[in-house]
């Protein structure tokens, strides 16, 4: 009972954090929606999603290493030189994301790079220390974090928009910037711990001892992108910004249960890492199909509650400003695409952390190059919002690998023959 007491304690602090961070983004995109042309939103939300990209690569060089060997270290001497490895990486990566987005959106669009870019790195960073502290258990600090980012920019955002006018986009991105570096302030400065960055000769050797495994997270992450937003980027590009803002607009809409969804992944993964490591496959799964279950119904209900409120939304909060778009049809694709990607997400999870980078990576690849057919050939003969087919196949695809592999719903006379091997990381010298 205890133990259920400390895990409901730890999920409602977690929660609320993902909730204020949540309710910030939806709020912001709601309103944004609302005042801004369907162009300009759409360049909004295509900024978003190349934001979002660039967290998975600072995640995969920084945040699956920190997850993997600091929870085992927790309390010991070494556990805080791998701390300081792998937060100077995450930080090195950020700048170079956030310089990279800047570069590309000074030569190619009129977006201001850089505040483009300064949004992509913190908010690129802010993830990487939330997602450690999360690892470490520190669900205080984390929420903290992530409070302070939506209070501050609710007031940031609400003193640019005062007296009326269109918001301006480079002015949101420069709001969103800010906001993620004050969350960040906030989240270390309640850790009290000091802070330090390093590229010496610890770094490097733990660095040159792992990249063997996680160059294969890497390139996993690469096709996982492709697979998980490369259609959506497609649609995007080919279609336009004003033919992809409904699509961006209602994918909006289930951002609250997505981001409820990773708070209870990220509350599960130190326990499931608990259970491999100690050799204890079957409980690690067990662990994963609870968490999966808890997806599903919360899937089912909250898109029955969208879809049943779908003509309030279209009138009241986006204002009429998608009329012409096939708002019911988006939503149910949405919905679906949304709903597997969250079945997927705690199976893909013990997968990452049995360390099976190369799999991942194939079957990602797969699915993208699937997907990303089926969007093109859709978008050149039906509307836009039919390419979402391609997008839920894509993900079907991973589910469909994921559940294979592990079969979580059979139990194995010797569980290590259910799992692929995967690249071991090496276990670097402290």
């Amino acid at each position: 009972m205890n133990a259920l007491i400390r895990f409901a304690r730890r999920f409602v602090v977690m929660l609320g954090g993902e909730v204020a961070q949540s309710v910030f983004h939806f709020g912001l995109n709601l309103v944004l929606a609302r005042t801004m042309s369907p162009h300009d939103y759409g360049r909004f939300a295509i900024v978003f999603l190349i934001g979002g990209l660039g967290l998975t690569y600072v995640r995969a060089l920084a945040g699956v290493p920190a997850g993997i060997y600091i929870p085992g270290r927790a309390g010991r001497r070494t556990a805080r030189g791998f701390e300081v490895s792998f937060g100077s990486a995450a930080t090195l990566l950020s700048g170079v994301m956030g310089l990279g987005v800047g570069i590309t959106l000074w030569i190619a669009t009129d977006i201001a790079p850089l505040a483009a870019g300064f949004f992509v790195a913190l908010w690129s960073l802010r993830s990487y220390v939330r997602g450690v502290l999360l690892t470490k258990r520190l669900a205080l600090p984390s929420g903290l974090g992530d409070l302070v980012f939506a209070l501050s920019g609710t007031a940031l955002t609400a003193l640019l928009m005062r007296g009326a006018g269109t918001p301006d986009l480079d002015a949101i991105l420069a709001v969103l910037a800010v906001a993620n570096a004050l969350g960040i302030v906030a989240s270390l400065l309640a850790l009290r711990q000091p802070v330090r960055v390093s590229f010496g000769r610890g770094t490097r050797r733990r660095y040159r001892a792992l990249w063997p495994s996680l160059s294969w997270s890497l390139v996993g992450t690469t096709t996982a992108n492709l697979q998980g937003q490369g259609q959506s980027l497609l649609v995007a590009f080919l279609a336009g910004p004003a033919a992809y803002a409904p699509i961006a607009a209602t994918f909006v809409l289930f951002a609250p249960l997505r981001l409820t969804a990773s708070a209870l992944i990220n509350l599960v993964q130190p326990d499931i890492a608990g259970h491999l490591a100690a050799g204890r496959l079957e409980g690690a799964k067990r662990v994963a199909l609870r968490c999966l279950g808890l997806m599903a119904a919360s899937s089912v209900a909250y898109g029955g509650i969208v879809l049943g409120f779908l003509p309030f939304i279209e009138s009241r909060l986006f204002a009429d400003r998608f009329a012409d778009a096939p708002t019911t049809l988006i939503a149910l694709c949405v919905w679906s695409i949304v709903g597997v990607s969250l079945l997927h997400a705690p199976l893909r999870v013990l997968l990452e952390m049995r360390q099976a980078f190369r799999e991942l990576a194939f079957v990602a690849g797969i699915s993208a190059l699937a997907g990303g057919i089926v969007v093109v050939v859709l978008l050149l003969v039906a509307a836009p919002a039919w390419s979402l087919l391609g997008v839920l196949l894509s993900e079907c695809v991973v589910l469909a690998y994921c559940a294979l592999t592990l079969r979580p719903w059979r139990r194995a006379d010797r569980p290590e023959a259910t799992l692929p091997a995967g690249d071991r990381l090496p276990l670097p010298n402290p």
